[in-house]
């Protein structure tokens, strides 16, 4: 039991390109994110609480301008989340998508809560 897949990939954003990324959920039980570099200003990470919550918390922003290059946030699938627009320059991340069988088979998919289907 416990974490046995893990799926990375690189993420940018730059103006006239990708510059945001609209609110959705991971099709991960965690998720660690990575800024990885480049100069940028805004894209912020904006989080607005668990898929299963009745009331969601008021939103939570990470500003990667607080930190620098190798700082990264690590967070549930099943937060909704997006990425706002960045303003200036390219942003890259590296995302690490970390999933467990078990978990999945006993508490659902932490895009939709479904056991019937789910993918490793």
């Amino acid at each position: 039991e416990g974490l046995d897949h893990v799926k990375a990939f690189v993420v940018r954003y730059k103006i006239g390109e990708d510059e945001q990324l609209a609110s959705h959920f991971d099709n991960a039980e965690v998720t660690l994110n990575i800024n990885i570099g480049r100069r940028f200003e805004g894209g912020e990470l904006a989080f607005f609480g668990l898929r299963s919550e009745p009331r969601p918390p008021p939103p939570f922003y990470h500003d990667w301008e607080d930190e620098g290059v190798g700082y990264a946030v690590l967070h549930r699938g099943q937060e909704l989340h997006c990425a706002l627009p960045i303003s200036d320059g390219e942003r890259l991340n590296l995302v690490i998508w970390m999933r467990s069988a078990a978990w999945r088979q006993s508490c659902g998919c932490p895009m939709c809560g479904s056991t019937a289907r789910f993918l490793t």
